[in-house]
């Protein structure tokens, strides 16, 4: 055999046993050639397929998918991504390969979703497919850990919201409802209008945790009577008459926290404006504890289990924000929750919890099992943001949801608050001067006591043991 012969096939071999390079996508348009190696895909063009607009920006090496009112950011060397405002974990990671943004199959059906698309097939028959969004059902589930609501035939993690007697979940991929909501104990039906399921609660009943579960994947929500919020004795034995309060003065020590232009720093507006707080709760008859009395460095673990160890009736962690944008003012309010309402929370979390290991930060992204008081901690975390707007007299930036690291494993309500923005020159000089700081100490402590008030009253009295 020539030398010439045995090249020829030793580059038949070769080519054979190369990994995929192209594949072939059916869409309703036609067939398309997508890049492909191996279980691999190049993400922005099978997006691009849809009729999406996807833009890469540099500043944040992250791409944005636009399609109608739908959004998912996503940035190669991670597996997570921004859909709709909502941080949420994908499959798998996305990477660069040969000049190319790729992923899993199943990574790129996760982005596609949101945006009313879907794959079906195999790498050797894909057809892409405008879907006609996930068809919910919801059932009341008796378990040994309590009453359950149940949400199944979606894999998406929705935003959640409340009001008395409801709660909210809001879904960033279309959905459907594929049966009425039951009405039985402590549900009382619901429905669905624009991606947003409504349960209707009984009296006395609220969410007391969250989960989501896999294989098959359905969103659980926990349902318990309302406690009154007064009713517990702290774990050290002392007793009290009153409620408890536990004031986190974010940051301290090396963490400076946030800078104004004139040198403003977070840490010493937080501690004051904690402390000034503690002293109009304790004139109201409500017992106050800071986490830190100075300026000291506390691990944000440390800072949730003083709450838990004296089981307090509201956990408040108090910051000032900060924003490329210098004329962004006003307050903004989070309660704890997987899922972050939209970017600037998810970069507001990003922020907060940067003094927290890596490794933290990752397990509540992706194994948060429990949020704890739901319903009563975005009470809370709205009767701060209605005071604090009356007081600055501006729009509602508006109660928002983050994984925020100091309010991970709270088992009291609790809600972190950013009392304005440093990042503004004018909100800086206000954030620092007394006259100011008495005024928002005094709307921050109304509300706390009004939301004590509000919880105390309209609880149902615990059964006997």
């Amino acid at each position: 055999m020539t030398r010439q012969r045995i090249l020829s096939i030793a580059a038949v071999l070769v080519l054979a046993a190369a990994p995929l390079v192209a594949l072939t996508v059916n869409t309703p348009k036609g067939p398309a050639e997508v890049f492909a190696r191996g279980d691999l895909v190049d993400l922005v063009e099978l997006l691009r397929l849809t009729g999406a607009d996807v833009q890469f920006a540099p500043a944040a090496g992250s791409y944005n998918a636009l399609l109608d009112d739908h959004e998912a950011q996503f940035t190669p060397g991670g597996n997570l991504a921004v859909i709709d405002g909502q941080l949420v974990s994908l499959p798998g990671p996305v990477r660069t390969l040969e000049g190319h943004v790729v992923g899993s199959l199943t990574t790129a059906g996760a982005l596609l979703a949101p945006l009313g698309w879907s794959l079906r097939g195999t790498a050797a028959a894909l057809e892409l497919i405008a879907s006609g969004g996930d068809r919910l059902e919801v059932a009341r589930v008796v378990s040994p850990t309590g009453t359950l609501a149940v949400v199944r035939g979606t894999a998406q993690r929705p935003r959640l919201g409340s009001a008395p007697g409801i709660v909210t979940l809001t879904f960033a991929g279309p959905v459907t409802l594929g049966a009425p909501v039951p009405v039985e104990a402590e549900l009382l039906g619901g429905d669905l209008r624009e991606g947003t399921l409504t349960l209707r609660l009984a009296p006395g009943v609220e969410v007391a945790s969250t989960y989501p579960l896999d294989n098959p994947p359905r969103f659980v929500l926990k349902l318990e009577a309302s406690r009154a919020i007064a009713a517990s004795a702290p774990a050290t034995g002392e007793t009290r008459t009153g409620p408890l309060v536990v004031l986190d003065p974010g940051h301290g020590g090396e963490d400076q926290g946030a800078k104004g232009p004139a040198g403003e720093l977070e840490k010493d507006i937080t501690l004051a404006l904690a402390r000034l707080v503690a002293g109009r709760l304790q004139a109201a008859g409500v017992t106050a504890r800071l986490t830190r009395d100075g300026d000291e460095g506390v691990p944000l673990a440390d800072r949730t289990a003083l709450p838990n160890r004296l089981r307090a009736d509201a956990f408040v962690s108090i910051h000032a924000n900060a924003s490329p944008a210098r004329g962004a003012k006003g307050a903004e309010t989070y309660f704890m929750n997987v899922d972050a309402s939209d970017p600037q929370a998810a970069q507001s979390a990003a922020r907060e919890n940067a003094s927290a290991p890596a490794d933290t930060v990752q397990l509540i992204l992706w194994d948060l099992a429990h949020v704890a008081n739901i319903t009563a901690s975005s009470r809370l975390a709205r009767a701060l943001q209605e005071r604090l707007d009356a007081l600055q007299g501006i729009r509602d930036r508006g109660v928002k949801q983050a994984p925020f690291v100091v309010l991970t494993g709270a088992t009291s309500p609790a809600a972190l608050v950013e009392v304005g923005f440093l990042s503004n020159p004018d909100e800086a000089a206000r954030l620092t001067g007394r006259a100011s700081q008495d005024e928002l100490a005094a709307a921050l402590s109304e509300a706390i006591v009004g939301f004590l008030r509000t919880a105390d009253a309209t609880a149902e009295p615990s059964p006997t043991p």
